[in-house]
């Protein structure tokens, strides 16, 4: 299907001989007799203007700026919620503030009483504050062979609430074959304060 071209020539030819008319005819009666109409012309396209399209105008920029406040909104309050959701997340892992006396100790011995390991020594748990949050450690000192140890420590890892090793110091004891010494260090943090 061809489209047919517009031919504008005879459109522009109408339109200038309807402009040399209101020329001419201003120019023989004189500018003067045709004030009221140019004035009232003038007074209606000031009233469209300021009346019609200035104030569709208005509304316009005040619905754009709206539009981007409620975009702006909408993605403070998506970080809001995935940073709200991850913290519960991380509250859910740590122990309460009412477990704070005995739990990271009895934790610590439950832990043992289950690999049947009984503790050459235990230090009492230690704590620090800062930023809001409490942490404690708990050190044992062990004398087990290499299996024994790592049942152990697996057992300390996969616990909830969460705990973590802290630090382990590991020695073969030369005097008996396939037995060791270890030192082993388990943290954990409980926050002083839980946001809703």
């Amino acid at each position: 299907m061809k489209i047919k071209k517009i031919d504008w020539q005879p459109l522009v030819k109408i339109a200038r001989a309807e402009l040399d008319l209101v020329v001419s005819t201003v120019r023989d009666k004189g500018p003067k007799r045709f004030g009221k109409a140019f004035g009232l012309a003038g007074l209606c396209t000031a009233l469209a203007y300021f009346g019609i399209y200035r104030h569709a105008q208005t509304k316009i920029t005040n619905l754009a700026q709206e539009i981007e406040k409620v975009k702006a909104m909408s993605e403070v309050g998506t970080q809001y919620k995935e940073i709200h959701d991850q913290l519960g997340a991380a509250y859910a892992i740590l122990p309460q503030m009412g477990d704070r006396d005995q739990w990271l100790s009895n934790t610590m011995m439950d832990a043992l009483r289950t690999k049947s390991l009984t503790p050459d020594s235990v230090k009492p748990v230690s704590e620090t504050e800062a930023n809001g949050l409490i942490f404690q450690t708990s050190t044992v000192d062990l004398t087990l062979r290499f299996e024994e140890l790592y049942l152990f420590l697996l057992r300390l890892e996969s616990n909830k609430p969460l705990m973590h090793i802290h630090s382990l110091d590991l020695q073969k004891k030369s005097e008996q074959l396939g037995m060791n010494t270890a030192v082993v260090s388990v943290m954990t943090v409980i926050p002083k304060k839980r946001l809703n």
